[in-house]
């Protein structure tokens, strides 16, 4: 799969997973990935109101991936717990 994003994302995402745009990733990289930029938002400081805003910077990242991801791959689903995205495994099928 190939993971789409605006232009103000791309730089940020590539920083945070040592992967370029146009890769094809597998569903475990993809993973990967979206388990770095979880770690990235968990550590990044509040910035509500400041101009830089890395940690909503990388919560609409992993908002954007985490939708992506889940509509690539069947068998995982996004649930939102407290405004964060988790990608879990579906029971359905």
């Amino acid at each position: 799969m190939k993971i789409e994003l605006p232009r103000r994302h791309r730089k940020y995402f590539e920083t945070i997973a040592n992967k370029k745009i146009g890769e094809s990733l597998n569903e475990g990289e993809c993973l990967e990935v979206f388990n770095k930029i979880k770690k990235e938002y968990e550590k990044a400081p509040n910035s509500f109101g400041s101009v830089e805003g890395k940690k909503e910077s990388a919560l609409e990242l992993l908002i954007i991936i985490s939708n992506q991801i889940a509509k690539e791959y069947k068998n995982l689903d996004v649930k939102l717990v407290q405004g964060i995205p988790e990608l879990t495994k579906s029971k359905s099928e």
